[in-house]
């Protein structure tokens, strides 16, 4: 319960998994908002492969970024004909999201854009995307959102935590020896 100190012990409570006993190793109100900024976007995916390098479907993008500028075309219409995701059959529309629903890179780029403003092409592990920014809101996150928020940040700890332990102990096991190169 929230009325339980750091170190206290709850339980047995009953979950549908079984009986857990829980003991509270930290207490943290800052990290998890109860209101969060969402945005609603579409993008344009394109995948580079061998028939597509990364330079070309990099500068596709920016010519369709242009046709939209210009009004040549809307960005729906290219999105359902061209984009390579799930979503192009909603012209890219990818609904409403909260903070952390994206990679790193689409997630810098969609902070970046103004309401009705399209990004240049970003590059992510997906492939290359060209962004349009429709609408932002204020909005309060259910207990379950909440709930799935701290879930995923702690996760993201103990990826970070594994990655470190990983990495010293790779550096310990490496050899590295200098020699001097022959005369």
């Amino acid at each position: 319960t929230k009325s339980t100190a750091v170190g206290g012990i709850v339980g047995p409570l009953r979950s549908p998994a079984g009986f857990h006993i829980l003991k509270v190793l930290e207490k943290n109100n800052g990290e998890i908002p109860a209101v969060v900024t969402q945005t609603h976007a579409r993008h344009i995916l394109l995948r580079p492969g061998p028939k597509l390098s990364e330079a070309d479907a990099a500068a596709r993008l920016e010519d369709y970024r242009r046709r939209v500028v210009e009004k040549q075309d809307t960005f729906e219409d290219l999105a359902t004909r061209y984009s390579e995701d799930g979503s192009a059959k909603e012209g890219g529309d990818l609904g409403w999201a909260s903070p952390r629903k994206y990679v790193p890179e689409f997630e810098q780029a969609l902070d970046q854009l103004q309401p009705g403003e399209i990004s240049h092409p970003i590059a992510s592990r997906f492939g290359i995307h060209l962004i349009q920014l429709l609408e932002r809101r204020e909005a309060k996150l259910t207990q379950r959102e909440q709930r799935d928020m701290v879930r995923s940040i702690v996760r993201e700890k103990k990826l970070e935590q594994s990655f470190s332990t990983w990495a010293q102990e790779a550096r310990a096991r490496a050899y590295v020896e200098f020699r001097e190169p022959p005369l």
